[in-house]
């Protein structure tokens, strides 16, 4: 007999709760009890955009989820919403298509994993039926080891045992997410029979014990950018001892495999237009008919959250959406704990139109937002999303230098990534992040990287678009460019701009 429970629903506006018996998947009771959740292939498992956060639990996939006790559910906001929308819209899904597949197990699963500097991303799939069975997302070990690649790479150098340290961390904390998939559905390691792979290309290295040093030193060599593949035996995860083990290609030493599957997922008309994903590292792409022009800036983790006063990472408790002092939204309707990239960026435009800070940066005062919880801007803060919106901008300039490409012939600019998510565009154009002319053509793909992984491990097709885009791309080493000293210089003024 099924039992009662409760499950509260916390939305932006309101917070309720209801009462269910057991049996039914999360995404019924969210229909029946008229909860606003986006599930455009109709709760069949194969889209895994119907997703909402529980609480202790972390974000699950809303139709293959059933609640079995009391639990609290984070619906996600409007422009939360909006960002699983456009992945519909500007990216690609397709259908299961594996040549001749062999699996040795009778339940073949596969998982997509996107290794960000900060974020790392796990997309689990069944590889005879096509559905997504679960997305599981955590915090990267290794920012214990540093909050950007150079440091980890410094850390591989300095420490005899630095690069094991390292790989053994992110190889640990991706069992850990294996095991508990597996325990849930009372499986052994041997279903998982094929892994695809992205990551910047310092992040595929560690992870495949390959040694990045070479990465962080002119002429900036990596070990590899080509496709690796690996038998499962060979990685140190549980998983089929002859599993395939695939990292994408990387187009450099800083433009890796996560921004080649975000192109390759990208659908879009458009014939000119810029892709950028925005972390510890910026990459941008610039695509003119049907070349491509790739860079990579040091950002630096200002826009993850690291290096500001209150800053944090996209988390409960942190501060995403700030109007004003009095008019600001935390992630999970909790407390402010501190204040995350999104927020900072919609912080530091509100000085801008308000005359708080001048053109040079100089903040008047430090800006209390709440002073029960010491969450403050501090002079230093700005300074940290100065040198972190020039590099951004001076990237997006010196491609349009090169391609010959002036911002109104440019038809749209994607924004990738977890920052990309969450940023106000407004704001993000108000501190000059990015270009003015772009205003109103900016939209924000998710992640694309991850969902590239995911098509990559689904069909055949995939591979092949990638290998054509790889052919077009063309890198411009930024530091070979004497333009982009100036340009960063030119950058680091913030400029009143009426939206």
């Amino acid at each position: 007999m099924n039992r009662m429970i409760k499950i509260k629903i916390v939305s932006p506006d309101n917070i309720r709760i209801i009462e269910s018996d057991t049996g039914d998947s999360l995404l019924d009771l969210l229909r029946v009890n008229r909860c606003k959740v986006y599930a455009p292939c109709g709760g069949k498992g194969t889209c895994g955009k119907c997703r909402v956060k529980i609480r202790n639990e972390g974000e699950v996939i809303a139709c293959k989820y059933y609640p079995v006790k009391d639990i609290e559910v984070i619906l996600p906001g409007e422009d939360e919403a909006n960002i699983l929308v456009h992945q519909t819209e500007y990216l690609d899904d397709l259908p299961l298509k594996l040549s001749n597949p062999q699996y040795y197990s009778s339940s073949p699963s596969g998982v997509a994993i996107d290794i960000g500097t900060t974020t790392v991303v796990l997309y689990f799939l069944n590889l005879l039926s096509g559905q997504i069975e679960k997305i599981s997302s955590f915090l990267n070990p290794q920012k214990l080891y540093g909050a950007d690649v150079i440091t980890r790479i410094n850390y591989c150098q300095e420490h005899a045992d630095g690069l094991f340290e390292l790989q053994k961390s992110i190889v640990d904390a991706i069992n850990y997410e294996l095991d508990i998939y597996l325990k849930e559905r009372q499986l052994d390691s041997s279903v998982f029979e094929r892994i695809i792979i992205v990551g910047n290309t310092t992040m595929l290295h560690i992870i495949l014990g390959e040694d990045p040093v070479s990465i962080a030193l002119a002429p900036f060599r990596p070990k590899f950018i080509d496709k690796q593949v690996r038998k499962g035996k060979l990685t140190g995860l549980k998983i089929n001892s002859n599993a395939e083990v695939i990292t994408l290609p990387c187009i450099s030493a800083y433009v890796g495999a996560d921004i080649l599957a975000g192109l390759t997922a990208l659908k879009v008309p458009q014939r000119n237009y810029l892709f950028l994903d925005i972390g510890t590292n910026g990459e941008i792409a610039l695509i003119r008919d049907k070349k491509i022009f790739t860079c990579a800036t040091a950002a630096g983790p200002a826009f993850e959250g690291a290096n500001i006063s209150c800053g944090m990472g996209a988390i409960n408790g942190a501060i995403s959406i700030f109007s004003d002092p009095g008019n600001y939204r935390v992630i999970g309707n909790s407390e402010p704990v501190g204040i995350c990239g999104s927020g900072v960026v919609d912080i530091v435009a509100y000085l801008v139109v308000n005359n708080l800070i001048d053109e040079t940066g100089l903040l008047k005062e430090t800006f209390i937002i709440n002073p029960e919880k010491q969450i403050q801007i501090i002079q230093q803060d700005i300074r940290e999303i100065q040198l972190a919106k020039s590099a951004i901008y001076s990237g997006i300039k010196i491609l349009m230098d090169m391609a010959g490409l002036p911002a109104d012939e440019i038809d749209a600019l994607y924004l990738a990534g977890g920052f990309g998510n969450y940023i106000n565009i407004k704001s993000a154009v108000r501190i000059g992040l990015l270009p003015y002319e772009l205003r109103s053509k900016i939209y924000a793909v998710g992640n694309s990287a991850g969902i590239g992984a995911l098509q990559y491990l689904k069909s055949n097709d995939f591979e092949k678009k990638s290998v054509q885009i790889l052919e077009t791309v063309e890198y411009i080493e930024l530091s070979n460019i004497d333009e982009f000293t100036v340009e960063f210089a030119m950058n680091m003024s913030f400029t009143k701009y009426e939206m």
